[in-house]
C-alpha cells in the first residue's frame, strides 16, 4: 500500500454517514437541568475553625517566645572592642586584619545609623566567622 492509495481512502471517508442509532435522546437527557443534590450539614466546620485558630494562636506565641535576640547587645560590643584577635600563626594575621577593619566599618555604620538591624546581622556574622577562625587555630596543631 503506498500514499496514493491511502489518499484515496481517506477521501473516501469524506461521505455523509448516517448513525447506527438516533443521539437526540443522549443529547436532550444531558441538557435536562437536574435536581442539586441536598447538603449534609456541617456542624464540625465551626469548631474545626476554632481549633484552628487555636492552634495558629499557640503556634504563634511560642514562636514569638522563642525569637532569637542578638549575640552582641551594645555593652557586650563595646567589651570586645579592646580584645583583639592576633593569632601565632603568620598566615592567619591577614584574616585577623581583615577582621578587624570590617568591625570598624561597621561601627561606624552603626554609629550613623544605629537602629539598622542589617548591620547588626552583619557584625554578627563578622563575630561569628571570626570566632569560629579562632576555634580552627586552637585546634590545629
Amino acid at each position: 500500500m503506498n500514499e496514493f492509495e491511502w489518499l484515496r481512502q481517506t477521501r473516501d471517508l469524506n461521505q455523509p454517514h448516517a448513525p447506527q442509532r438516533d443521539l437526540w435522546a443522549g443529547i436532550a437527557a444531558q441538557l435536562e437541568p437536574r435536581a442539586p443534590a441536598t447538603r449534609a450539614p456541617r456542624a464540625w466546620l465551626p469548631m474545626t475553625a476554632a481549633a484552628a485558630m487555636i492552634l495558629i494562636g499557640l503556634f504563634l506565641g511560642t514562636a514569638l517566645l522563642r525569637a532569637p535576640t542578638s549575640l552582641y547587645d551594645g555593652t557586650h560590643l563595646a567589651s570586645d572592642h579592646g580584645q583583639r584577635w592576633k593569632p601565632r600563626d603568620p598566615r592567619l594575621a591577614g584574616a585577623a586584619i581583615e577582621f578587624q577593619a570590617a568591625d570598624s566599618e561597621i561601627r561606624l555604620a552603626l554609629q550613623q545609623a544605629p537602629d539598622a538591624a542589617f548591620l547588626r546581622r552583619i557584625q554578627q556574622r563578622t563575630h561569628v566567622q571570626q570566632w569560629r577562625l579562632q576555634r580552627y587555630t586552637q585546634r590545629a596543631p
